[in-house]
């Protein structure tokens, strides 16, 4: 497992509004393997036109290297550690460039000015 790597999980039991039930999800950590088997995540949702605007969620078109079967919103808002025991395969990837766009959702959700992580 690795960082931009697209994995279907099983999210569970949950509480609330956690996002639900088997979905994808992509990793965020490298080297999470090497101390704990767990790996932080945000979810992958299903597409809808009143979220695509909004900084917490990042747009994904179905392609070659993802693997998804239609237009979908990565969720950073419900980022979240893992069990690596609810992880059950590896769907695909996101490029370098989503990963940015993750990063930059995930600086706003927190508050943090990444000039400031130095």
């Amino acid at each position: 497992m690795k960082s931009a790597d697209i994995y279907w999980v099983n999210l569970d039991p949950t509480i609330g509004d956690e996002i639900k039930k088997k979905r994808p999800v992509v990793i965020l950590n490298e080297g999470h393997q090497k101390h704990l088997k767990l790996a932080i995540v945000v979810p992958i949702t299903s597409w809808r036109s009143k979220l695509e605007e909004n900084p917490f969620f990042v747009t994904l078109e179905p392609s070659q290297a993802n693997r998804l079967t239609k237009k979908s919103l990565i969720d950073c808002f419900q980022v979240r550690a893992v069990s690596h025991h609810r992880f059950l395969e590896k769907l695909g990837q996101i490029t370098e460039k989503q990963m940015d766009l993750i990063k930059k959702s995930l600086s706003l959700i927190l508050d943090i000015d990444p000039e400031d992580c130095e």
